[in-house]
């Protein structure tokens, strides 16, 4: 889809519980990465178990990725929360739920305004989630992607595998992860 140049870029897993309300905002994955970068990437979301309306199957607006990064703030304004949401919601008329059975998958470009509804069934729902890019190309100027702080441009710390995210007074850094954080399987 993105020609020979194209990499694993990453991989995550997400899960809602059963009759969780919680939903995952409209939002912009490449909201969440440097804005001094251009990005080319997809995500493949693939449930484990059936995905639907009920339980908080994938939502899209069409031909968004065509736009540029829109402004992005912390779920809720709550700078402890890793998510975001945009700034000011899509036009949701237009968008397409996509339910799908277990081990399907959605594919959807970095700029796809996307959301997820709410658990609201008996059984929990989880997705893996495969990155795939070219390697990132370097713009005139950094971006504004509207993450800001007590007027201050908010930026996100790189992650990397062994290490957590934290927000401390001075803002985000990243930290060693403690194996001890890490749940057993």
């Amino acid at each position: 889809l993105l020609g020979s140049e194209a990499i694993p870029m990453g991989e995550h897993a997400i899960f809602k519980p059963a009759r969780y309300g919680a939903e995952t905002p409209w939002h912009q994955d490449e909201a969440y990465w440097g804005e001094q970068m251009q990005y080319n990437s997809f995500s493949m979301w693939i449930p484990l178990q059936e995905a639907t309306l009920q339980n908080g199957c994938m939502q899209f607006i069409p031909a968004s990725h065509k736009s540029e990064v829109v402004p992005h703030h912390s779920i809720g304004h709550d700078v402890r929360v890793h998510g975001l949401e945009m700034y000011q919601l899509p036009d949701t008329t237009k968008a397409v739920a996509c339910p799908i059975p277990a081990g399907g998958c959605t594919i959807h470009h970095n700029r796809t305004m996307h959301y997820t509804g709410p658990n609201r069934t008996d059984a929990p729902r989880r997705a893996y989630i495969l990155g795939f890019g070219t390697p990132p190309r370097k713009l005139p100027a950094p971006r504004d992607c509207g993450l800001r702080v007590g007027g201050q441009l908010r930026r996100w710390p790189e992650w990397r595998p062994g290490w957590r995210l934290e927000w401390r007074r001075r803002g985000w850094r990243s930290a060693r992860l403690d194996p001890r954080d890490v749940p057993a399987h």
